[in-house]
């Protein structure tokens, strides 16, 4: 019984023009052979699993096929040069591992072996993967065969991480960044997969297998095979069992019950997601993208190319988008990445996330001193009150001294007082405006509000929940010139016999 080939071997491309997601490196490439400005030295970078390996074999067969009397852009894919390349054994491409061939000595062997032309192909190619990994003495070594190597020596260099390669190594290669493969690309790759495997998979499920890969084709391969080897079709529930993420219809319905301010149904949800085996830093995670995609439908489009979604849940974050302001998904989304991080070093995880969660869905509760200025001022112009139907921004403060906005002219400062009598008797003039108690500093004051005035701002909820901290009452509103703050008084005077500032 012959062994079993995984799909990213079995389905590896062949050709230039196959390579997924990476269609201007194959351009440059075949543009190079036709032309013959084949160079001595390739630098393939880039993420996992987005084809640097494949592509150095297909170039390498471009080099080497011996179907051909010269190099040539279309290899054909059936000489024993072909074949034995595809296979990783070819004995002119040398494959080497630069996790375990990073010493100086086996550098000094490769120069040794790199003058002696190839068996029975064009070029010795010097495969060399994971690159960044050699030493750096190793790397010196090889300085001067790598600018000027033999006429029948190529080399192609493959790593995950450049930054980690010296400068000097740099400046010798054509360099080629490979770029994530977009989640929609490798979901259609899979798809044709499954129609040459003869295996029924439904189109969410693949969707799913895909944004899990995060632009890896061979990790969407990896998972594929997975789920192949549990059965003959492939579900969505398969998939959310087998990658342990949470069902996108309950992160909708978890964002749906912070729309609503619900945070019973919100954490109620969250306890649903958790009990299928879903850890709290992956429920978290998922939200956060949830909240990222409304964003970005609110931003740029339910159509947008950024948001990487089935057609079906499009829409559906589309219409829930519209029942959040702009600034309250950017802080959601950045409440949600912080409590993540928090998550994961913390042994109360879930109680992490549970009041992230109550946070969300109340957050008009958090009061944000500066919007409740605003509403105090509008109230006392005669401007109606905004309440709309989206939720407001989350104050990410409550209001200490540093958090307060600059000084603005004219604002307003609302005083309190708890069964105080008023700064200003019905009938009595206002005091006049200057400096010291009798107006120091006071500008001029409306007069004395009306009951249904009082009745009116202490039925705001800013208003109650300032108030309700020390059980008190607003008397009047006062236009300060010079400052900007919301003062509260408790009845007591100070010792210069004025009012104590408790705001």
């Amino acid at each position: 019984m012959s062994g079993y080939l995984v799909l990213a071997r079995k389905y590896r491309s062949s050709t230039f023009e196959e390579v997924v997601g990476q269609e201007a490196i194959s351009q440059t490439l075949v543009n190079a052979v036709k032309t013959g400005r084949i160079h001595h030295a390739y630098l393939f970078t880039g993420t996992r699993g987005v084809g640097k390996t494949t592509m150095a074999r297909i170039l390498a067969k471009a080099l080497n096929c011996l179907a051909a009397d010269g190099p040539t852009a279309q290899p054909c894919n059936e000489c024993d040069a072909c074949v034995s390349i595809a296979r990783g054994d070819d004995v002119d491409v040398v494959e080497i591992d630069g996790a375990s061939n990073r010493g100086i000595d086996e550098i000094r062997e490769l120069r040794a072996n790199a003058i002696f032309r190839p068996a029975r192909s064009r070029f010795k190619v010097y495969y060399i993967d994971e690159v960044h990994q050699i030493t750096r003495d190793a790397f010196n070594a090889l300085l001067k065969t790598l600018e000027e190597p033999p006429g029948h020596v190529k080399f192609i260099f493959s790593t995950t991480e450049a930054e980690k390669i010296p400068a000097t190594i740099l400046s010798r290669c054509q360099r080629f960044d490979f770029r994530n493969i977009p989640t929609r690309r490798i979901a259609e790759h899979l798809r044709a997969l499954c129609e040459a495997e003869q295996v029924e998979a439904d189109d969410d499920a693949l969707f799913r297998i895909a944004r899990a890969a995060a632009g890896s084709m061979r990790d969407g391969l990896s998972l594929l095979d997975q789920l192949l080897a549990s059965g003959r079709r492939v579900t969505d529930e398969d998939v959310v069992a087998v990658l342990g993420t949470p069902p996108d219809e309950r992160m909708l319905a978890i964002a749906t019950a912070i729309a609503d301010s619900d945070a019973a149904t919100a954490l109620t949800e969250l306890a649903g997601v958790l009990s299928v085996g879903v850890s709290a830093g992956g429920a978290v995670a998922a939200l956060g993208d949830v909240f990222r995609n409304m964003m970005v439908s609110a931003t740029c489009g339910a159509g947008s190319d950024l948001i990487e979604l089935p057609d079906a849940q499009r829409q559906a974050v589309a219409e829930l988008a519209g029942r959040f302001s702009s600034p309250t998904l950017v802080q959601a989304v950045g409440i949600c990445q912080a409590v993540g991080r928090n998550v994961r070093g913390s042994s109360v995880g879930r109680a992490l996330v549970e009041a992230a969660l109550v946070r969300l869905a109340e957050a008009e509760k958090f009061v944000d001193p500066g919007a409740l200025v605003d509403r105090l001022e509008a109230i006392a112009a005669g401007r109606p009150v905004a309440t709309g139907q989206k939720k407001k921004p989350i104050a990410l403060s409550q209001g200490g001294a540093a958090d307060r906005p600059p000084a603005r002219t004219g604002a307003p400062a609302a005083a309190c007082s708890a069964n105080a009598p008023s700064a200003a008797p019905p009938g009595d003039p206002p005091p006049a405006a200057g400096n010291g108690p009798n107006g120091a500093n006071a500008g001029p004051v409306i007069p004395t509000l009306s009951t249904a005035e009082r009745n009116q701002i202490a039925g705001d909820p800013s208003v109650k929940a300032i108030t309700g901290l020390f059980d008190g009452e607003v008397i009047d509103i006062r236009i300060d010139p010079t400052v900007f703050e919301t003062t509260a008084a408790n009845g007591e005077e100070n010792g210069n016999g004025e009012e104590e500032d408790v705001g």
